[in-house]
């Protein structure tokens, strides 16, 4: 079988690889905000990246794969524009909820809204009394999915102060939310089906995994070019065998997480909604567990450069943390999916 990009995904790869790079955190003083964070989005939206999960807005087949393609490339250059959540994790769950209006203002870039997440990162929040708000650079809302039996409803609340909450990935702003500080609550949409329900958690989990390879890939990227510029002991460090083997064993689980990936993006649109949960989360395990390893030996590699201020691996780290937690770890996964075999006996 072969497994490969059409002309289409190739361009939108290599044009957002060239776009992140035009927008990439070179270090913690170089994290884009403000006016400048405003432009940057502009451009994510100019580029259709916000109405790819809405084949109604854009004209496109399912995008599941073309989202994974985009956010690899812009966690590769550590951007800080808020596409994960805003762009990707929003349009999804207004799309799912039929909420063409709003998924229509995302798409044009003027409705930005932030998903909340429960207190531990591992879900959607379920309520609207509080949870944590991620991505929230420059929006204006919040958005809850209520959960209400089996289903899920949608709801906005306007956020009453644009301040983040100082977190631990620096190029990603985040922000506790609590029901005294929102303005009234805002239905949207219709009821989310249990099994709809099932295809957002997937697409939400690879979307997390998706940036983690693009991470991974900038760090292995770093480090394989300073190994074969820094001279230790009259020749460069490349040459050792003990840094070609880590190097080398971290491009192999980097490839194994972005295979994983691809088929859990391409499963997304492609097949039953628990299958393609099984395989979202059967990468976001293999991205969590591979993205940590593969940082960290990069930063060993790098040496004591690596936790400076003015370099960008403790930068990678630090996301890499935090998509690690975003919709669990991979203990989380592995448990879940030990319970998605054991009880469906198709999926065993």
């Amino acid at each position: 079988m072969h497994i490969g990009l059409t002309a289409e995904q190739e361009m939108l790869r290599d044009t957002t690889a060239r776009l992140a790079t035009s927008m990439a955190t070179d270090n913690a003083d170089d994290v884009a905000s403000g006016d400048r964070l405003d432009g940057q989005w502009r451009r994510i939206v100019d580029l259709g990246l916000p109405a790819l999960r809405a084949p109604e807005s854009c004209g496109l087949d399912a995008s599941g794969v073309e989202i994974a393609l985009a956010l690899e490339e812009l966690g590769r250059a550590l951007t800080a524009v808020p596409v994960l959540g805003q762009a990707v994790l929003t349009t999804e769950l207004l799309h799912a909820a039929g909420a063409d209006k709003e998924v229509e203002l995302v798409a044009e870039g003027t409705l930005r809204m932030a998903p909340v997440l429960a207190g531990d990162l591992a879900d959607f929040a379920d309520s609207v009394d509080n949870g944590i708000a991620v991505d929230t650079a420059g929006a204006t809302s919040v958005l809850f999915a209520v959960r209400d039996g089996d289903n899920r409803r949608l709801t906005s609340a306007a956020l009453t102060a644009a301040v983040s909450d100082a977190g631990l990935d620096l190029t990603r702003s985040v922000r506790t939310v609590a029901a005294d500080e929102l303005d009234s609550a805002t239905p949207l949409g219709d009821p989310i089906s249990a099994d709809r329900w099932m295809s957002v958690q997937a697409l939400a989990l690879t979307a997390v995994a998706a940036d983690l390879v693009g991470v991974m890939a900038g760090a292995l990227d770093d480090a394989v070019r300073y190994a074969g510029e820094r001279v230790q002991f009259g020749v460069k460090i490349g040459t050792f065998q003990a840094v070609q083997h880590l190097l080398a064993d971290s491009l192999v689980r980097m490839e194994g997480a972005r295979s994983c990936v691809w088929h859990a993006a391409w499963a997304v649109d492609h097949l039953p909604a628990d299958q393609a949960l099984l395989a979202a989360r059967t990468a976001k395990a293999y991205a969590s567990a591979s993205g940590r390893d593969v940082v960290e030996t990069a930063m060993q590699v790098l040496g004591g450069i690596s936790i400076t201020w003015e370099h960008a691996a403790h930068l990678r780290l630090r996301r890499t943390l935090l998509n690690r937690r975003l919709f669990g770890d991979e203990s989380v996964q592995y448990a879940a999916i030990a319970d998605m075999r054991l009880t469906d006996r198709e999926l065993s």
